[in-house]
């Protein structure tokens, strides 16, 4: 199922569900073992807020385009991470520099199509 507007009822869960985790969150200021650990809370709120901003982004510059969710995912963003962690090498604290260089590299000789997804694949 497409969502091709930004009032789809969908969105509008989700929002619901981020509001109801937030509130979740700020009950457990005090106890941090009440509360889901400080990673997954950050992958709660990228899905969340990432996923409606991707939907109103394209919404708006692409006004008669639609947005499938069951495509959507983050393998293009893992597989650069991936190649910029191997880059490294072992060094798990690299400079500016380093880190800057090594972004160039991927950046510039990678594909964004994922083989391990139905996104981006051509018909």
């Amino acid at each position: 199922m497409f969502i091709n507007s930004t009032n789809d009822e969908r969105l509008t869960k989700l929002q619901k569900f981020y509001n109801v985790i937030a509130e979740w969150a700020d009950n457990c200021k005090e106890s941090k073992t009440s509360f889901v650990s400080d990673k997954l809370w950050f992958d709660l709120q990228s899905m969340c807020i990432g996923f409606k901003s991707l939907v109103s982004i394209k919404l708006q510059n692409f006004p008669n385009s639609v947005v499938k969710p069951a495509i959507v995912n983050q393998d293009c963003v893992e597989n650069h991470f991936c190649q910029v962690r191997a880059s490294n090498g072992q060094n798990n604290n690299p400079t500016f520099l380093q880190q800057q260089s090594v972004q160039n590299s991927v950046r510039f000789g990678q594909t964004v199509i994922s083989r391990k997804s139905n996104a981006g694949k051509p018909r």
